[in-house]
């Protein structure tokens, strides 16, 4: 096998080549060096268990070849622009080499923008590596050379990452601290930034990773003047955070917005508001989650399955105290295969806190009233109506168990029903019959669930209620805030 010792030289020939040569011949030298061949060995005359392990000892040796080309590209980084704490050092060594450390931003105007909405996330607090990598790009910015750009390039990719992720990971990065944790972007994305670098659209591709919600860019457009060298003020860091939270909708054209504090729910076509309607949410201890769906279905006359939590922590302690209270409010118990099971069956004092049944809640007399609206979603979070709409007319409306019950659910149900062929008659008698009806949904619905409590209209400041208490989670500590205003 000596032909595969052959590679374990050569970290000894870079170290002594790296002395005398550029940074572009290491470059040159990692991506055209090639390794023994083993085209024309006869392997007949070997065994299985041989065979396999000729290849593995190949797989090896490909490995670590592999590996001391990277090493090489990463010194010849290094030779060109010096030691710099860089996020993702093995890509850019690559990507630069591979362009022969041709500068990628030579448009300013892209830049500029990149490195405001890099502050405006930075200001936000969601990461302190992030908040990190814009101070040491600042450090070296008058340099401008490929230093300056391949710093830049940096900054690019983490931000591509978080633009690309943060839609899906909105709960965990934008409502708790610390959570957002930055990795190597998709390379359909990366592909996308180089081509625009080819292409001459540089600006026009940052431009768009910041999406087109008009409250989001209006609020990153008052924080500059709300950053001193202390930090931001109170106000300041609720808009911060409330921006990013912003970014993940798009802006108010088409679709169902529900916005969690404001207890409102606002449906758009082409611009238009065509449907406003008081809500109630989740209560704290059952938050309705940030999300995104489509509508799918209406259900008219809906009957109700209980939630498990729910069933445990409400229902069961309200049954095993009055066995009447299971026909009063409708209830029927279920097995696993959906048998119906008579209450007096059930050897209530046995059971401890988990009940061992499904309840179910018959049509036409259920929680959800006469509508539910269906969307995929992993939490089981729906749109419906409720039989007690004299709850709409309370202040804090934050009185669910998670999903969202809206007031004017009639007048959503007529507008889609009418797009599935129905007309007002056979809506009423639906209704009036108690029987459960599905009908699909003809129009595109998408359905955005948020939590944003500040942000910037038209020059005014709009507040409302931090219910769930997330604004205070934020970390704002190790920030350079001098920094974060000369980007802002």
């Amino acid at each position: 096998m000596a032909m595969f010792k052959s590679t374990a030289k050569l970290s000894v020939f870079v170290l002594s080549l790296s002395m005398m040569t550029s940074g572009c011949a290491l470059a040159d030298f990692a991506n055209n060096g090639k390794s023994a061949q083993i085209h024309g060995i006869d392997v007949s005359h070997l065994s299985p268990e041989e065979k396999q392990k000729l290849e593995e000892e190949i797989k090896l040796d490909q490995a670590r070849l592999s590996q001391e080309k990277q090493s090489i590209l990463e010194m010849s980084l290094t030779h060109e622009i010096g030691e710099h704490a860089l996020q993702f050092k093995p890509l850019l060594a690559r990507l630069y080499a591979e362009r022969k450390y041709t500068p990628l931003w030579k448009d300013n105007a892209a830049a500029r923008q990149l490195l405001q909405d890099y502050a405006a996330m930075v200001a936000s607090g969601i990461s302190k590596r992030s908040a990190k990598s814009l101070e040491s790009f600042e450090l070296i910015e008058q340099q401008d050379g490929l230093a300056y750009d391949v710093l830049l390039s940096d900054i690019l990719l983490d931000y591509l990452y978080y633009t690309q992720n943060v839609g899906a990971q909105a709960q965990r990065w934008l409502y708790s601290s610390s959570a957002y944790q930055v990795q190597q972007p998709a390379d359909e994305h990366i592909q996308r930034w180089l081509s625009a670098v080819e292409n001459g659209q540089l600006l026009s591709f940052v431009q768009s990773l910041s999406g087109d919600n008009h409250l989001y860019h209006q609020t990153v457009k008052a924080l500059s003047s709300m950053v001193s060298a202390s930090g931001l003020s109170e106000v300041g860091q609720k808009l911060a955070i409330n921006a990013q939270r912003l970014r993940v909708i798009p802006d108010f054209h088409n679709g169902i917005f529900v916005n969690i504090p404001s207890y409102k729910l606002q449906y758009y076509r082409d611009g238009n508001l065509i449907l406003e309607s008081r809500v109630i949410v989740g209560k704290d201890e059952r938050r309705t989650p940030v999300m995104y769906s489509k509508l799918s279905n209406v259900v008219v006359n809906p009957p109700w399955n209980a939630p498990t939590r729910l069933i445990n922590e409400d229902l069961l302690p309200k049954m095993k105290a009055d066995p009447n209270y299971i026909a009063e409010h409708n209830y029927s118990i279920l097995d696993s295969q959906g048998n119906v099971v008579d209450p007096a069956s059930i050897d209530w004092a046995s059971i401890g806190n988990k009940f061992p049944y499904r309840v179910r809640q018959a049509a036409g007399d259920s929680a959800l009233g006469n509508y539910k609206f269906n969307m995929p979603s992993t939490d089981a979070i729906y749109l419906h109506d409720t039989p007690n709409h004299g709850l709409f007319s309370r202040k804090d409306r934050a009185l669910s168990s998670g999903c969202v019950r809206v007031e004017k659910s009639d007048q959503l149900a007529s507008i889609l029903l009418k797009e599935a062929g129905w007309s007002d008659e056979r809506k009423k008698n639906v209704l009036e019959s108690k029987k459960t009806v599905s009908a699909p949904i003809r129009s595109e619905n998408p359905v955005f669930i948020y939590y944003v409590t500040s942000w910037v209209e038209n020059g005014n400041i709009q507040a409302l209620p931090d219910i769930y208490k997330y604004d205070g989670l934020m970390n704002f500590s190790g920030i350079n805030w001098n920094v974060v205003k000369k980007y802002l």
